[in-house]
């Protein structure tokens, strides 16, 4: 499967370009839309408390606030998100405005796969699983409210759709989704996307995806636990599971050029030329803007 080709760009005549070099917005990873857990159960604490709240996560770090309603997503929603970005088929304008991502659903759902305890061999997820976390992305509505006081109300994917010519299924974005793509900061994580996805770990997935949206940053544990929708306060046991995770993937962070030092309880980013920034289409600079507040 061919990835998509990295190319860094500061100025994109449409919105179709930008997203095609783009893996996520900027703003959905650092007011993290995406829980950092792989599914969230039932009788679990933050689905009970979604529940209690009327089916509603609220969510507010440094960058901003969110609030996540009717479904709660996880870090396997935004792993299928970023497969569909990065191994799209094609990305198109429809009548009506809306764009489409078109892919084969196939080659996606072989990146999830589940191992037989019998034979050993793995098995891709099946395609009713696959469209069942499209569902899902589809079910959730999000408000989204920025430091200047900027609000945005809108879905991820607004419908799905088929091209019976190729063969292809698809998304259709929502219009105001699209919006963090023309108007805010994007990123470019395509070249790291197997290796992100094959993480076993969401939490440390989470993480990952946090730094990439930054050209470098040092935080502290508790900070960017804040940062990516841990949940606070946290009982004694959750805490150390979190940092025995953290611990055992020190070197899973090392190849994605992300330092932590379990002592200190720090993190270390410098970026990495691997991973792209991309502005706003209506930016009339070269340069950067400062990405790092």
């Amino acid at each position: 499967m061919a990835k998509k080709k990295l190319v860094q760009k500061s100025l994109f005549e449409t919105v179709e370009d930008k997203i095609k070099y783009s893996s996520s917005s900027v703003e959905e990873l650092r007011v993290p839309i995406y829980a950092p857990v792989k599914q969230l159960p039932p009788q679990s604490t933050a689905a009970k408390e979604f529940k209690k709240n009327n089916n509603v996560r609220i969510i507010e770090t440094k960058w901003g606030h969110v609030e996540i309603r009717n479904r709660l997503l996880t870090q396997t929603h935004k792993d299928i998100m970023d497969l569909i970005f990065t191994y799209n088929k094609k990305i198109k304008r429809l009548e009506d405005g809306t764009i489409a991502l078109y892919f084969s659903q196939s080659e996606i759902s072989k990146f999830y796969s589940t191992v037989d305890k019998k034979t050993d061999i793995k098995k891709s997820k099946n395609l009713k699983w696959f469209r069942q976390k499209l569902d899902e992305i589809a079910d959730c509505r999000i408000q989204y409210r920025d430091n200047n006081g900027n609000e945005i109300d809108f879905r991820i994917i607004l419908k799905k759709a088929f091209s019976a010519s190729e063969n292809l299924y698809g998304i259709v974005l929502d219009p105001n989704y699209v919006e963090f793509y023309e108007k805010g900061l994007s990123v470019n994580y395509s070249s790291k996307i197997p290796a992100l996805i094959s993480v076993e770990s969401p939490l440390v997935k989470s993480i990952i995806r946090f730094f990439f949206t930054h050209k470098a940053i040092n935080l502290s544990l508790e900070n960017i636990l804040i940062t990516i929708g841990f949940p606070f306060p946290a009982s004694i046991r959750t805490m150390q599971t979190a940092k025995k995770t953290l611990r055992e993937h020190i070197d899973v962070f090392k190849e994605f050029d992300i330092q932590y030092n379990s002592e200190k309880e720090i993190f270390y980013y410098k970026g990495t030329h691997q991973v792209y920034i991309n502005l706003p289409i209506d930016t009339k600079t070269g340069s950067l803007p400062n990405i790092d507040e």
